[in-house]
């Protein structure tokens, strides 16, 4: 099975501000560290607004490619909690990062499984991370 891979609709805009930072992790190749950061999401096309929450490694290589994990936890404006995973890549302060969600809000149930591209500028500026996430489609090519 052939599988056609596309950035679908716009869902989101986001704005996360660091809230802590420590180093787990130095040798002649790169820091480690552990990091957390809080955030607010614009939702469009059906995707709700709400605040995040979320932690995770990095590593930041002598090159200055940084590579991290993350998860955390997105609660709506109404109360309902999204949990979500991912993994990015930010290089000279541009980053992508590929995300899903995980909720046991029946209102939300369509997030489960989705997943997310990311794409994003670190404004140095403002100690801010801005994104916009679009929908990642996954579209069967093959005639079988």
């Amino acid at each position: 099975m052939f599988t056609q891979v596309a950035v679908g609709r716009k869902l989101f805009e986001e704005v996360d501000k660091p809230i802590g930072y420590k180093i787990v992790f130095e040798n002649t190749f790169g820091v480690e560290g552990e990091a957390s950061w809080d955030g607010t999401i614009k939702g469009y096309n059906g995707f709700p607004d709400g605040k995040n929450i979320g932690s995770g490694n990095s590593f930041k290589g002598k090159n200055g490619i940084i590579i991290s994990n993350w998860d955390g936890v997105f609660t709506t404006k109404d109360g309902d909690q999204i949990t979500f995973k991912g993994r990015d890549m930010n290089k000279d302060g541009k980053f992508v990062v590929i995300r899903t969600y995980f909720t046991d809000s029946k209102k939300f149930s369509w997030i489960n499984g989705l997943v997310c591209l990311l794409e994003g500028i670190v404004n140095n500026k403002n100690n801010e991370f801005l994104s916009v996430g679009y929908e990642w489609e996954f579209k069967n090519t093959s005639k079988l």
